[in-house]
């Protein structure tokens, strides 16, 4: 690695279907022609610092319909079976997509930490990438890093900051769903809009279908965006949507959504989760 290689660290959280993919493609481009190299990887536990996984698991059963659950639950398993058969593929664990690839994980329960913030100074890290990371990143560790820390959403941002994003753009009714990438503030998804990708809701699209295509397209985002880090092009671009902030559905909120006629996911979005990656 040379002085100009960009040092970068990915926050994550563990999640069998769609960030392994992202994680995948996002390590081909490294210490490639974009001039970035992960050096190390922290990845969380998927439910919010304050919440166990029993809170995660009762959010989502809110606004799945049994037989939502039982697909999802199915999915899950075959993740799992499959991981047991293709050790060496990957394919659906983040971990083993950054071991593969002999990245340091460096290993906390709080982001936040002193201990942590100060190791992140410690490898002279340029930026920090945010990949569905469940903690809100404090001022020191925005100032930890030598040039900026950026995070990918899955909506249009400004509209549909918070969480469960893909879930309120289908209730919502928009006509297109997008993903953005943003620098980092203390404010949840605030900062300067730096890269902005939308596309048209078909109307079999479900919430899986539209956290894999807005992942898919964030991906290349951030190989764009790292890139232009590197080469000190940065630029923000103007929002063009309106601001709204959602917060995790309710049950009848869930009710509701299946009245209007979307799904959370429907058999044939299987194809989504079981592809091995993005291309």
């Amino acid at each position: 690695m040379d002085d100009m290689t960009l040092k970068v660290v990915v926050i994550t959280q563990e999640e069998p279907f769609f960030i392994p993919k992202m994680i995948d493609r996002l390590l081909k481009e490294n210490q490639g022609e974009k001039g970035f190299e992960v050096i190390g990887a922290t990845i969380l536990k998927p439910h919010r610092k304050n919440k166990n996984m029993m809170h995660w698991v009762r959010e989502r059963a809110k606004i799945y319909t049994l037989f939502e659950l039982g697909v999802v639950g199915a999915a899950f398993f075959g993740t799992k079976f499959r991981k047991g058969l293709n050790r060496n593929k990957n394919i659906h664990s983040v971990r083993r997509k950054f071991e593969s690839e002999d990245i340091p994980i460096f290993e906390t329960s709080d982001i936040n930490s002193n201990t942590f913030v100060e190791q992140i100074k410690h490898l002279n890290t340029d930026v920090i990438v945010s990949i569905s990371c469940p903690q809100i990143f404090s001022a020191n560790l925005l100032n930890a890093v030598n040039k900026v820390c950026i995070n990918a959403h899955g909506t249009l941002l400004p509209r549909h900051r918070g969480v469960f994003g893909t879930w309120w753009t289908l209730f919502s009714g928009d006509s297109e769903a997008g993903s953005t990438i943003h620098t980092m503030e203390e404010k949840l998804d605030s900062g300067d809009i730096v890269w902005r990708k939308s596309f048209q809701i078909q109307k079999d699209d479900t919430q899986y279908s539209l956290a894999y295509k807005t992942k898919r397209d964030m991906t290349n985002g951030l190989i764009e965006v790292l890139s232009d880090i590197k080469n000190n092009s940065l630029k923000p671009i103007d929002p063009v949507h309106d601001t709204s902030y959602n917060r995790a559905p309710s049950k009848e909120l869930g009710k509701e959504f299946h009245k209007k006629g979307f799904r959370v996911l429907r058999v044939k979005d299987l194809k989504y989760i079981f592809t091995k990656s993005y291309e």
